[in-house]
Parts: structure tokens; sequence; C-alpha cells
């Protein structure tokens, strides 16, 4: 089974285009669980949810997986806690990085902030996006993980993506 990460700075269009790539490939999708920790909580966090939030995101990843799909799509992924945690907290749960360690043999789509902000009551960084985005890339490449760059609007960024996952996946 592949795993296709999607991953990056606040708005970004990660859930867009998770949406999209799963409904294309006609494979499960796995939301982002932190949104809803947070909405439960109005927003409110600290360092040590960050770690019930990676539990549970790898837990509705594993539920996805019950019927043995051979791609599913995440709409987040262990990374995103990892750059998070580092940014907000200067601090990192081991764990974590373990878990992001695990991810390697994914495919992970590494979302430029081109699309305009939306705020969101969740979202804090309007302004480090692409601070952020080097950072996510610097850590695709210091733990060696599949990656390529998405950019450009709606059914661009939806069909570059798409071009970039087939070939990626007939290479395999």
């Amino acid at each position: 089974m592949l795993k296709i990460y999607i991953t990056g700075p606040e708005s970004s269009g990660k859930t867009t285009l998770a949406q999209s790539l799963s409904k294309h490939y006609d494979c499960p999708w796995v939301p982002e669980y932190a949104r809803q920790y947070l909405n439960e909580r109005n927003g409110k966090y600290q360092f040590e949810d960050l770690e019930v939030i990676s539990k549970r995101q790898l837990a509705l990843e594993e539920q996805s997986t019950k019927d043995s799909p051979s791609l599913i799509i995440g709409d987040t992924d262990q990374l995103v806690l990892y750059i998070w945690s580092l940014h907000k907290y200067a601090n990192l749960a081991v764990s974590i990085e373990h878990r992001l360690k695990d991810q390697k043999g994914a495919l992970h789509l590494l979302c430029s902030p081109d699309l305009a902000w939306v705020a969101d009551p969740l979202r804090e960084n309007p302004l480090d996006r692409d601070t952020l985005f080097e950072n996510y890339k610097t850590a695709l490449e210091n733990f060696d993980l599949d990656y390529i760059i998405v950019q450009g609007l709606n059914e661009e960024r939806e069909q570059g993506a798409i071009a970039q996952i087939d070939a990626f996946l007939q290479s395999k």
C-alpha cells in the first residue's frame, strides 16, 4: 500500500488537494485530526496536546487501511506536528520524530504557500508561511523522505500533483 501525505504550511490548500486526489484515485483520505481536536477545545492547546494529536492521527490512518486499499491520501502527517512543535514550542516529542521516520516509503506532497491566506480561527501564522515551507523542505530532505512540491492555483495545482504522483507510481 502506498501512502501519500499532503503536508505544508497553514492555508496552503492541503485539505482541498487531499479531497480532490482521493476522488481522482478513488481511494480513502484521512482527515486532519488536529482540526477536530482544536475545535473541541476552542483552539486552545499546549505542547503535550501534540502527542495526543499525533497518536490519534495515526489511529485514523490505521483505521482507513482496514479494507486494504492500495493507496490512501493523508490530509496531514507527522511532519506537520514535528515542524509545528519546533516552531511554536522549540521542543519536540521524540515519539513524533519516530512516527515521522516511520513514514519512509510514503510520498509527501509539499504544498507551496502560493495560495492566498484564508483566515480561520484555528490558523496562527499568516506571515511565516514561506519560512515554514523551507523548514518542511529541509526536514523532508534531512529525513530522506520522498517528496514533490505542489504549486499553482486550483486546477493547475491538482493536475500538477496528479502528473507528479502518476510519474512516481510508474517509477515504483
